[in-house]
């Protein structure tokens, strides 16, 4: 399901076009000092917001896939910790300060959240709270290191199933470095993409709304207040984020 402020960006764009649709039927009638807010400047706003956006609905594809990916293999780590402690516990000869030492890493591991993060479209935002989520996955990979090792200098730990065997908490380790990475990777260009799309609608001193707004004034300075245009072009609304 979409955020309401990817609605919202979305809505905008379309707007600016049933605008342009509707300066373009009144032809020479609109006729603005402005030569910012003529029909051909519109239309190239439009069109320039239109493939910002489609940009970005572009690369949250792959983004969300990599997070999803992620999440599949983080996800069953904390039932899987749970079994691993009771088959190292069984091992021959481990100690309790050993048994203390596993907890330790199985609790930096399992790297629970007390509030969970939420989606953001604002690229700062989103920035800020990629860093975070981004920053818990990396310190869980790298203490499987810390896992891996324990397993490794415990004398007599040798599993013979294979789910418990360090051979597959170092597969396991691959597995996570690989899928963070991606998420990395498909973050960059979107955030990016975000930016340039929130700046042509908001941000820039030219932007979507603003042209739109100006847009609207000048039309109702020459329409009848109680003609179809007018009437049609005041439910046009452009909306700041």
């Amino acid at each position: 399901m979409k955020s309401q402020s990817e609605v919202g960006h979305a809505k905008n764009i379309a707007n600016l076009n049933l605008l342009n649709t509707n300066i373009a039927e009144l032809g020479t009638k609109y006729n603005p000092t402005n030569p910012k807010i003529l029909l051909a400047n519109l239309l190239s706003t439009y069109t320039n917001c239109f493939n910002f956006q489609k940009n970005v609905n572009t690369l949250t594809a792959p983004y969300s896939i990599a997070v999803d990916q992620r999440e599949l293999i983080f996800k069953p780590l904390n039932r899987d910790l749970t079994k691993l402690r009771k088959a190292y516990k069984a091992t021959e000869g481990v100690t309790a300060a050993q048994l203390e030492n596993l907890m330790t890493i199985i609790r930096k591991l399992k790297g629970v959240r007390k509030t969970k993060i939420t989606a953001a479209t604002n690229p700062e935002e989103a920035q800020s709270n990629y860093s975070i989520a981004q920053l818990s996955y990396d310190q869980r990979t790298n203490n499987m290191d810390l896992l891996i090792a324990l397993l490794q200098n415990t004398p007599n730990y040798n599993p013979n199933e294979v789910e418990y065997k360090v051979a597959t908490y170092q597969n396991k380790k691959a597995e996570m470095l690989q899928k963070t990475l991606k998420v990395a990777t498909t973050f960059v260009p979107l955030n990016n993409a975000r930016t340039a799309r929130n700046n042509a609608l908001y941000n820039d001193l030219d932007n979507l709304v603003t042209l739109g707004n100006k847009a609207k004034d000048y039309l109702f300075s020459i329409l009848d207040a109680d003609s179809p245009q007018y009437k049609t072009i005041s439910k046009i609304k452009f909306k700041p984020r």
